[in-house]
């Protein structure tokens, strides 16, 4: 099987995976599966919605099947940050491509997105970004932060250093520090980076789940050894890291390696005598609210699943989309990556090449494997800012089919607009959605003061026009009464802007 194979099967069949596991992130049981998608197992992609940011201030996310979440967005930050020696430019993505990620972030978590937020201080550089953040009125830190947001976006720097398997560790680790401090996100990250690299190389006939992994677990101590503790930016994250914490990172470091190693011997065991995967998944943690997205746990539940059903690929990763309760969409993403890393991307079905897009996972994939073989060129974009820029708008002065820049993805063009009003009077979402001429699509959002809503929210397409006033019906009306209202507008999908202006005046005085 050719190289290329492989390297795209890992990077497409990871965002598969992401997307098809964003869609039961939050679901709970089948039984809600089949309400909103007539389905108790998602194996496929359809259309849906979640309600961001709150309750005062939110919007209706419309989000088309086939679409990516942040698992997926940072994958590819990561990807355009390795320089043409297989090294990060982690300055570049710390303060580039993290800090205007969250300008265009979908699914995001609240450990990378204030991360993000805070690496845009002045003073702070990508290996001191230590901060602090408050969830119900408990105080989170830095040296806490063991969730998988480091592990879901290193894939590609395995792929760009494949063989060399100290340096993969190393560029995972110092990319991981940029917004995670704690062990279990480090050195699930490293080992998930492993992972992928010990894989690719094996041909699906000659794979051995057995092999694999007790290799990845012999001498696994030394294996996962920091061996590049005394490179100077990581002496400077360690002394700060150990300033402020009552024990040394060195200690912690070494109880989770042993802890990730009991873990790797559960997953082993459990496939030698069949124990069933919810059971496997609840032994791990995935399924507990302090430990599912665990670094180490979620990781170790993706090589569970693509080993145990490696001659079944596609089904691991229904299996992992399905295990509802647990972090599915990166699980998924982990399941989706080794898979593809083994088998390459003649396995992926017609119905999931749907993905959102498909062409740009290639032509990042085609990147990885140049980079790999040190025949890649490195060309970086100069912004020039011809057009109008779409990060951070201050204005909502933006036109359909309008021209525009996003730093640092480059040109593109505004494909929809969407405006919808919030809870909070006089507050509304702009929803932009762009298509760049990279390949990539994003969707920008951004919230704006005005006290006359009702106008700003008629000035576009009839589509929007009809979200805007179905999401403003959901604020309003009685249950029973949205329902009602719901299904009227399915019929009647081409209305007026009087209309339109008519039903809002209607449910705004059902308050």
């Amino acid at each position: 099987m050719k190289a290329e194979s492989k390297y795209k099967g890992s990077i497409k069949l990871s965002a598969i995976g992401d997307a098809l596991g964003w869609i039961t992130e939050f679901e709970r049981d089948p039984s809600s599966l089949r309400e909103k998608f007539n389905t108790e197992k998602i194996d496929q992609f359809y259309s849906w919605e979640k309600k961001v940011g709150g309750r005062f201030y939110g919007y209706v996310d419309y989000i088309k099947a086939g679409s990516y979440s942040d698992d997926t967005q940072l994958l590819l930050a990561v990807a355009r940050s390795i320089k043409s020696d297989g090294s990060l430019n982690n300055d570049y993505f710390a303060k580039i491509e993290l800090a205007n990620w969250l300008d265009y972030s979908r699914g995001g978590g609240r450990t990378v997105k204030t991360a993000a937020e805070k690496i845009q201080r002045k003073s702070v550089q990508w290996f001191n970004n230590f901060y602090s953040f408050k969830v119900n009125g408990e105080n989170n830190d830095y040296r806490q932060s063991g969730a998988n947001g480091a592990a879901m976006r290193v894939l590609p720097i395995a792929m760009a250093n494949l063989g060399d398997t100290e340096k993969i560790k190393e560029e995972i680790f110092c990319n991981s520090i940029i917004t995670h401090g704690h062990p279990r996100a480090l050195l699930g990250a490293m080992l998930y980076g492993y992972a992928i690299n010990q894989i690719i190389v094996i041909r699906p006939e000659d794979f051995n789940w057995e092999n694999y992994i007790t290799q990845i677990g012999l001498d696994f101590p030394n294996k996962f050894n920091l061996s590049f503790i005394n490179k100077p930016e990581i002496k400077v994250w360690l002394k700060e890291w150990n300033r402020s914490s009552g024990k040394p990172f060195e200690l912690l470091y070494e109880e989770i390696l042993i802890e990730t190693r009991q873990y790797l011997r559960l997953i082993y065991n459990n496939i030698k005598q069949n124990i069933s995967v919810k059971e496997t998944l609840q032994q791990l943690g995935c399924f507990a609210s302090a430990t599912k997205g665990s670094g180490t746990s979620t990781v170790i539940a993706g090589i569970y699943l693509a080993t145990r059903f490696h001659n079944k690929p596609l089904f691991a990763i229904v299996e992992a989309v399905n295990a509802l309760g647990s972090d599915t969409d990166s699980i998924a993403a982990f399941v989706g990556g080794l898979t593809g890393a083994l088998h390459g991307h003649n396995i992926i079905p017609e119905k999931w090449k749907r993905v959102q897009d498909i062409e740009y996972l290639d032509k990042i994939s085609e990147r990885l494997l140049a980079i790999s073989e040190g025949r890649f060129e490195e060309k970086r974009n100069n912004f020039q800012l011809e057009k109008k820029v779409l990060n951070n708008p201050l204005n909502d002065d933006f036109e359909l089919n309008q021209e525009i820049e996003f730093v640092p993805l480059g040109k593109g063009e505004i494909v929809n607009i969407n405006r919808q009003p919030t809870l909070t009077k006089g507050k509304y979402n702009l929803l932009i959605e762009a298509n760049l001429e990279i390949g990539q699509s994003i969707l920008v959002s951004k919230i704006f003061n005005n006290s006359n809503v009702e106008t700003v929210i008629n000035t576009n397409n009839p589509v929007s026009d009809i979200e805007a006033i179905t999401e403003l019906a959901s604020i309003n009306l009685k249950p029973n009464v949205y329902e009602q209202f719901k299904e009227y507008i399915a019929k009647h999908t081409k209305l007026s802007k009087e209309q339109i202006r008519i039903f809002e005046l209607i449910i705004k005085n059902e308050r």
